[in-house]
């Protein structure tokens, strides 16, 4: 009989790193290239983690725009906005705990690819991780499309062993991604998204910081708390 490999699926912006202040500048500068005028700053940190021509549509750029708003998004995240942000205190040791217990860490992720794996190793996240799963350079995917692509990766892995896995996330999207293939979604209280947001989409359970991302993993893909040393 094999045991199935427990798996976390986590999103990046808002849940293992703060990236708030690249992205602004970044929706800042787009809204410039379209001759609009920005959104309030509490507006354009919620761009960080739900695809990018979801935000800009529901914040106010007309349909025939959007190309042209993530083209300027896009121009400016890749020179500068990329690099302006910093790993969340706490989130290198919860992942070092949970690869020691044994947990297949996946980043699932609305950042393009492009943008993903270079930011996960200038910040020395890398090595913490597994596998790294983001959007297509034009951003089309959904979450839910993101998180196939990651489930479909681990598959290929773990084999016949088959897997338990859960997403932890900041926004809703997260957790409606997560839905669509049948996992539990814990909420990232230290992102963007907030208690109320996370909750109302489903989130099964929201933690207050990353010291609790381990324990709330284990539970939910193995069955037990990490193990305790001494």
């Amino acid at each position: 009989m094999t045991t199935a490999r427990p798996v976390a699926l986590l999103d990046l912006d808002g849940t293992l790193m703060d990236s708030a202040s690249g992205i602004v500048a970044s929706v800042r500068a787009a809204y410039a290239a379209v001759g609009l005028p920005a959104p309030d700053e509490a507006t354009m940190r919620s761009f960080a983690g739900p695809p990018i021509a979801w935000s800009f549509t529901t914040h106010g750029v007309p349909v025939d725009l959007v190309d042209a708003a993530i083209t300027g998004y896009g121009e400016h995240f890749g020179r500068e906005g990329v690099w302006d942000t910093r790993v969340f205190d706490g989130i290198p040791e919860a992942l070092v705990t949970l690869r020691e217990a044994g947990v297949l860490l996946v980043v699932a992720t609305a950042k393009p690819l492009r943008w993903a794996e270079p930011i996960c190793a200038e910040t020395g996240l890398t090595p913490l991780l597994d596998h790294v799963v983001g959007a297509p350079d034009d951003e089309s995917e959904t979450k839910g499309e993101i998180i196939g692509r990651a489930l479909a990766w681990v598959r290929g892995t773990v084999g016949d062993t088959g897997y338990r896995a859960v997403m932890l996330g900041d926004r809703e999207h997260d957790v409606h991604g997560a839905a669509e293939h049948g996992l539990p979604c814990l909420g990232a209280l230290w992102g963007y998204g907030g208690a109320e947001e996370l909750l109302a989409a489903g989130a099964v359970e929201v933690l207050a910081s990353p010291a609790d991302v381990p324990a709330a993993v284990l539970a939910r893909v193995t069955g037990r708390g990490p193990r305790t040393l001494g």
